[in-house]
């Protein structure tokens, strides 16, 4: 058999290259709600009191948000079916009104979690059951907990223990009320050290 020669070789490379799509590589994405503007600069303002005062500076990694289905990894090539889906799942979810009140925590091994609770709704625990039911089918996301506990994360990662005691106290009795519109949610997208806002899909029922 004849060896190509170089300018056989490019060719054929440049008509595989061309013909034959490359595998996308799998990028993360995860789907929440994003409180109003009035509300997201409270929630910087407590990032970065945490960040400054006590050292845990992974909250300002993340913008405010609300999570629905927390962080999945999907290719390129299976978005638009993705997104078709999400849209078509999200126009039977109805708009409400929700509060935000007061701050709570989650305890963890590694690292503790301080956030701004989200008092549930009837409305959006369905919600969130229906969106989970779909991850786990069509996106084969492993089972998760079908209680839903919403909230705005202010810090998150690395707040130790020893940092999480000096500064639940000024968190614990300190007043933090806002209502939030909730007529959509939003597919955000990693970019490598932040996640971005991507596609809304909005609430039509």
């Amino acid at each position: 058999m004849k060896r190509p020669d170089s300018s056989e070789a490019h060719l054929y490379c440049w008509i595989i290259n061309s013909v034959l799509p490359m595998p996308s590589q799998p990028i993360r994405y995860l789907i929440a709600a994003l409180p109003p503007e009035p509300i997201a600069e409270q929630v910087w303002f407590y990032k970065r009191h945490v960040a400054e005062t006590y050292g845990s500076l992974r909250g300002l990694r993340v913008l405010p948000h609300l999570t629905y289905l927390p962080p999945f990894t999907l290719h390129e090539l299976s978005l638009e079916r993705v997104e078709a889906d999400l849209k078509r799942i999200t126009e039977s979810f109805q708009p409400e009104v929700v509060q935000l009140e007061g701050f709570s925590y989650f305890t963890g091994r590694k690292s503790h979690v301080i956030y701004v609770a989200v008092e549930k709704t009837e409305r959006m625990q369905q919600q969130y059951s229906v969106l989970t039911a779909y991850a786990q089918e069509s996106l084969l996301l492993p089972q998760t907990r079908q209680q839903f506990t919403p909230h705005v994360t202010i810090a998150y990662r690395d707040l130790s223990e020893e940092k999480f005691q000096l500064a639940w106290p000024y968190f614990k009795d300190r007043p933090f009320s806002e209502t939030m519109h909730l007529d959509h949610l939003w597919l955000l997208k990693h970019e490598g050290k932040s996640w971005e806002p991507m596609t809304r899909f909005d609430f039509r029922g």
